[in-house]
């Protein structure tokens, strides 16, 4: 389980971002997707469900709009 404290927002619903818990910086999925490091100042971001759902959920949404059509 995660220690650390997770921010999530969505300004103005131009897609969900994550508040690094060490430096404030303001990361987005792909920033997380293959590193699990924040980009800016090299904090680790601890992996747990609601990373895992951060990063997966922008593929997942386009692959279902994908086989919708």
């Amino acid at each position: 389980m995660s220690s650390q404290k997770l921010i999530f927002d969505n300004p103005e619903n131009t897609g969900v971002r994550l508040k690094c818990p060490h430096c404030g910086e303001y990361l987005y999925p792909a920033d997380l997707e293959t590193f699990s490091h924040c980009c800016y100042c090299n904090g680790k971001i601890e992996p747990c469900p609601e990373i895992e759902d951060f990063v997966i959920a922008p593929l997942a949404r386009q692959w279902a709009e994908r086989n919708n059509n």
